[in-house]
């Protein structure tokens, strides 16, 4: 069996379906066999050591499907960037509408995002736009507390990642997840300022901790709180 050919199938309310597959990998660093449903990337990890049979890591796997199917009741239906669709950035609610003969490329006007061009290509114009926009303002924010520091970064780029909503290297430079852009302004002013209190402290002791809390503008415990319940669906929208 390889790699995705195993998977799940989450049924959800409203008719819709997720297909979830199942990623099989060998691991000289693994001692036993163990089941990682990464939610974020809508996958399930199956590391095993180098000496058990693949069919034992698949008849573990069946055996604890009972647990992994609780485990992807957390993972929300898809919301699709597509024509019509209803979305939530930067704390205001747009609608997709699709306009083929415009040439203005994406814009927006009071609360739709207005695409040109053909259908098929409306999901990378409006990623590409989300990123740019979602960019100005995490650059605009960083700038705002990293002044309060009283420090500087080198950059700001943001990618797709799955593993953290953000990073801030050695060098000064910040790195978040574009996919910020759709929760709640309190929750991107938090993690922005949790990046920029790395500037002064690489670390999470009291001390960074306390710094977070003076620079934030919004509530930390309300924003971690929201991350850890709320934080999946950003990753459902695609």
């Amino acid at each position: 069996m390889k790699a995705f050919e195993y998977s799940f199938v989450i049924k959800h309310s409203d008719g819709n379906v997720d297909v979830i597959p199942v990623e099989f990998e060998r691991s000289l660093r693994s001692k036993s066999i163990k089941i990682t449903p990464q939610l974020a990337k809508k996958v399930i990890k199956v590391s095993y050591p180098v000496y058990v049979l693949h069919s034992r890591a698949v008849a573990f796997l069946e055996s604890k499907k009972d647990w992994v199917a609780k485990q992807l009741e957390k993972v929300p239906k898809t919301t699709k960037i597509c024509d019509g669709a209803k979305i939530t950035f930067l704390g205001t609610e747009y609608k997709i509408e699709n306009i083929p003969n415009a040439r203005r490329g994406v814009w927006i006007e009071d609360s739709y995002i207005f695409v040109s061009g053909e259908p098929e290509f409306l999901n990378r114009r409006v990623k590409d736009f989300f990123k740019v926009e979602v960019r100005k303002y995490l650059s605009s924010k960083a700038r705002y507390y990293a002044n309060k520091t009283g420090k500087k970064f080198s950059k700001i780029t943001v990618k797709d990642t799955t593993s953290r909503w953000g990073s801030c290297a050695s060098n000064g430079s910040i790195a978040f997840s574009w996919r910020l852009g759709f929760a709640p302004l309190f929750v991107i002013d938090y993690i922005v300022a949790h990046e920029v209190a790395h500037l002064s402290e690489m670390n999470h002791s009291i001390k960074f901790w306390k710094l977070v809390k003076e620079i934030c503008d919004s509530d930390v415990d309300e924003a971690q709180k929201w991350l850890l319940k709320n934080g999946i669906y950003l990753y459902s929208i695609d």
